[in-house]
Formats: structure tokens, C-alpha cells, sequence
């Protein structure tokens, strides 16, 4: 019997045996919405899903850093069908339900809020250049551009949001 066949019979009476028994392995490599897990005796399953949907909606995707701990499950006891349902480190989250998404990124740092409509980034950029060009009314007419303090402090806003946000 080769090891695939093999691998597809040990998983089918493990998950048979107890159809809520999760499988666990290490992951080696990500490739869009799956991922590579070598299991505890060395043995490389590839295709395992990040998300419970095969929809092609990515409501919520969780992806996994490599070299990470990660649960699998099969429903169907196959090995075609294996889910991760838990990982100990998560490189990449993205949430993605009636228009808004949530996407937080920890190879850069990085958070992006959006809807259909703008992004918290856009709206953040917009509010240091409103800043920065502000006037107001004064006795003797309209001022000018805001003081070199207040264009520092403005500027030290707009660098600390770009940190955060994407």
C-alpha cells in the first residue's frame, strides 16, 4: 500500500473512530487558502483549507505562520477534506462580511479597516491634509497655514497612523 493510500486509511479510523478528533501537524508552507501540514510521523499533507467555506467568499481566513502548531479536522473522514480549526500563531487574519473588511497583517504590522465605501487609512490621510491646510477667522481676516508647532505635532499624527494603519 503506498503511504498516501495509507496516510487516507489512518486518517479515516481516527476520525471514524472519534469524528470530533482533531489532527495535528506543523505547517510548512501557505499557498492561497491552504496550506502544506507535515504530520508528527513526517508525512506532508498538502491542500489542508484555511477556511471552512469553499464558497470563494473568504468570510474569515485565518493563515497560519509557518513552522506553526496548527488542529485539523476532517468532516467527511477523507483526507481531500481536512480544515484547520486552530493554529498557535496566525500570520494573517482577514474578516470579510457585507462589504466591510478587516484585515490584520503581523509581517508588517499592519491593519487595514475598509468598506465599500473608503478605509479608515483614507480617512485618517484625509484628516492630517484638512490639518495641515486648516484657517480660521480671525479679527483681521482669515489666518494663515497652522504654526510650525502645530504643522510638527500634525505631521508626527500622520507618521504615527501610516505605522498602524494600511
Amino acid at each position: 500500500m503506498d503511504k498516501y493510500k495509507q496516510l487516507g486509511k489512518n486518517i479515516k479510523d481516527i476520525v471514524s473512530a472519534d469524528p470530533n478528533l482533531p489532527i495535528d501537524g506543523v505547517v510548512v508552507s501557505i499557498e492561497g487558502d491552504t496550506c502544506t501540514v507535515q504530520l508528527s510521523d513526517g508525512f506532508k499533507v498538502s491542500d489542508v483549507r484555511l477556511k471552512a467555506t469553499t464558497d470563494g467568499n473568504d468570510h474569515l481566513l485565518i493563515v497560519p505562520k509557518i513552522g506553526s502548531t496548527v488542529l485539523m479536522i476532517s468532516t467527511d473522514t477523507t483526507i481531500d477534506n481536512l480544515t484547520v480549526i486552530k493554529c498557535d500563531q496566525a500570520e494573517k487574519i482577514t474578516f470579510n462580511e457585507n462589504g466591510l473588511t478587516v484585515k490584520i497583517d503581523s509581517t508588517d504590522g499592519k491593519v487595514q479597516i475598509k468598506n465599500e465605501e473608503t478605509s479608515l487609512f483614507d480617512i485618517m490621510q484625509d484628516l492630517a491634509t484638512l490639518l495641515k491646510q486648516i484657517k480660521v477667522y480671525t479679527p483681521s481676516g482669515p489666518s494663515g497655514i497652522p504654526l510650525p508647532d502645530s504643522m510638527t505635532a500634525i505631521n508626527e499624527f500622520e507618521t504615527k497612523f501610516k505605522m498602524i494603519l494600511k
